[in-house]
This record gives structure tokens, sequence and C-alpha cells, in this order.
């Protein structure tokens, strides 16, 4: 529901109810004294519940309540798989299935429509990525004490399962709630150090050993390939064809939309290797030369890697427009196709501002990324 429907139906029924600012109201009201209105009223109508109406209710949103689609021990199976690739450096963590209300608003900029938020001022995690972000801010904040300890990097990963409210295709494999496997990085950026160039590389080093680890247990991927980009080139074609950023933002998750077709872009949307992009590319587009920077991180994130993994297929992708308002720039996408050549997304990651925003210190860096359990299992476990 877009916003101008969501304001009209609330009036629509605060002018019912006989309280035109009821919303208002509500909104301004602390917590504290809201919380109890709330968890007193949710009492009154438990009160009236009955057995059949929970069970009714359950059955007839399965897509919430529902048992997953992969059995526990599968899931765990995967876990397991996962964290074998993950370097010991890394803590393994079991979080909370609750987070603070409104993380991912804050961080992330995701909706609060699309998180189930809680009377009590929490909402369930709906990011397996932003829940571990907190708790690697608590640590780095302890670390602040000393200037030795201050450069020590904080490195985390755990298996989560996570609730989103969106409607999703379930042609695809897609469920409210799902398995992740998250993995978050934070450190220092210095002088002498690019924090997000150096764990982007790492991030998909691991996730792609966690591919060949699932391989080896007869996971079937074909044509893996590890797509990068960075969002403030998609963000400047769209200031220079002046398309609103809201309007951007709401095309994002439509996997059928193509910027670049829709608006006749006359740039590659792939490259494997900048030496195949001229200066002339970005000018035509009204933008400054950007070769010498896509082929910094050519050079420090997909040359190393390219070495290690040889049957991967890397490039940078231009078109992206996944991720925009969530990765402020550089990020990443690993696909992967089917048996029957379906092309599906594995994992995505990249540097985020979180631990920046959380710390209120612009030196503080962090990379988060993220694989899905689920859809793997579905789409490339023959055994499945």
């Amino acid at each position: 529901m877009n916003s101008s429907k969501e304001n009209e139906m609330l009036r629509s029924i605060c002018d019912e109810l006989g309280i035109p600012n009821l919303v208002e109201i509500l909104a301004e009201t602390p917590l504290r004294r809201l919380q109890p209105i709330l968890i007193n009223a949710w009492k009154r109508r438990s009160a009236e519940r009955k057995a059949t109406d929970v069970l009714d209710e359950y059955d007839s949103k399965k897509q919430f309540y529902g048992v997953g689609s992969i059995p526990q021990n599968q899931l765990m199976d995967f876990a397991q798989i996962c964290y074998s690739a993950v370097p010991s450096n890394f803590d393994f963590v079991e979080m909370s299935p609750i987070a603070p209300f409104a993380v991912n608003a804050v961080l992330s900029n995701i909706s609060q429509n699309k998180t189930l938020s809680t009377i009590r001022g929490s909402e369930v995690v709906g990011d397996a990525t932003t829940q571990l972000s907190l708790e690697c801010a608590s640590r780095r904040k302890k670390l602040f004490a000393g200037v030795a300890s201050v450069m020590k990097d904080v490195h985390l990963c755990s298996s989560q399962r996570v609730v989103r409210l969106q409607p999703f295709d379930s042609s695809k494999g897609y469920m409210q709630h799902f398995n992740l496997f998250g993995l978050c990085s934070g450190g220092r950026n210095s002088a002498s150090r690019a924090f997000a160039i150096e764990w982007i590389k790492e991030h998909i080093s691991i996730l792609l050993d966690m591919l060949m680890a699932l391989g080896r247990k007869k996971y079937l991927f074909y044509d893996i390939s590890v797509r990068i980009s960075d969002l403030r080139f998609i963000e400047q074609i769209a200031s220079f064809l002046k398309i609103p950023r809201d309007s951007m933002i709401r095309q994002s998750a439509d996997e059928d939309f193509n910027f670049f077709r829709e608006f006749k872009v006359d740039f590659p949307e792939e490259v494997e290797t900048m030496s195949s992009i001229s200066a002339e590319n970005f000018v035509r587009c009204g933008l400054v030369d950007q070769t010498a920077y896509f082929s910094h991180l050519e050079e420090g994130i997909i040359s190393p890697i390219r070495k290690k993994y040889q049957n991967v297929r890397f490039c940078f992708d231009f078109s992206r427009k996944d991720g925009l308002g969530y990765y402020p720039h550089i990020c990443f996408h690993i696909f992967a196709k089917t048996r029957d050549g379906r092309c599906l997304q594995l994992a995505d990651g990249g540097a985020v501002d979180w631990l920046a925003k959380l710390l209120n210190n612009k030196k503080e860096a962090m990379v988060t990324s993220g694989i899905g359990s689920e859809l793997i299992q579905k789409f490339f476990n023959p055994e499945a």
C-alpha cells in the first residue's frame, strides 16, 4: 500500500472513531505511557479468543505461522557446512529473535511497514545482518578505551530465521519467514586501509568457499557469477536523466524492471574487466570519467579472487538498482543457475554505514553479507 492510500485509510478510521487526530496522538505519546494501554487492549482481546479461533488463524496464514519449507535437521546440516567455510577470526553467535524497535528503518531505510513490530517497543528480526551489526557495534564500542584495541576488527556470523511482511513470489521459493546465514565485519578505516574493499573481497571469498563446500555435498551450482556494483553510479545516471530518486527506489525491488533498457541508457550493463570501457562511455552519460575508480575496485576485489576461483565469472554490474537506500556505495551479488537453467540470486552483500551511525564515528566501517539458506536447498540440492 502506498503512503497516500495508507493515509486515506487511517483518516477514514479515525473519523469513524470520532478522533480525527488519533494517529498523531498515539505517535506522540511516550512509549512508557502508550505501552500499558496497548498491552491491556490486547489482553482484553485475548480473553475473547477461543482455541478454534487460534487454529483457524494459524491455518489461514500458514505463510507467516506455518512450518518452513525445509526440515529443521537439513537446515542445521546446511548451517554446519557454511560454518566450516568461515575463518576462525569470526565469532559464531546465536542472536535473539527480536531486535530494538526501528533498527531496520534507522539503519537501512527499510519501511517499518515491512517489519513485524511489537506492542512492547521491539520488532521481530527481519534482517540477520542489522541484528549482527548491533552486536558488532557494542563490541567495537568497548574497544574504544584503548588506542591499540580500537584497530581490532570484529567479525560475526550467524544462522537466523527472519520474518518480513512484504509479499513475496512463492514460485521463486520465497516465504514470509525464512532462514538466512549472515556475516558481519566491522573495523576502522585509515589512510592506509580501505576497510570496505578489503572485507568485501573476504566476504565474497567466504561465500564462494561455502558454495564449494556445498558442492562437495552434492549441491549443484551451474555458472556461478559474482557481480560487483557501486550504487552511486546508477544514482548519478538517474540524476542526469532527471529521474526522481523515490521513483528509482520504488522500482528497485522489481526484478523484471531493467533500468538501462527502460530509459535507453547508452552504457554497458556488465563488463568483466574495466579494460573494455573507456572514458567516452562515462562522458556520453553526462558523467565524469570513473575508469580509474572502477579499475581500483577491480584490482582490490576482483583480481585477487578471480585467480583463486577460476570457474566463477566475475564482472561489474552497472545496471544494478536493487539495494538503493540500503547500500550507500559498493555492493555485490552472487548468482548461479539451476539444473533447469534458472538464474537465481544466492547471496547479497556490501559496505554499509551502520557502524558509523551506531557509534557516531565516520571512521568506523562495516561490511555485511547474507546467503539464502532455504532457497539454495530448494533449488540446488538434488536430494531436497
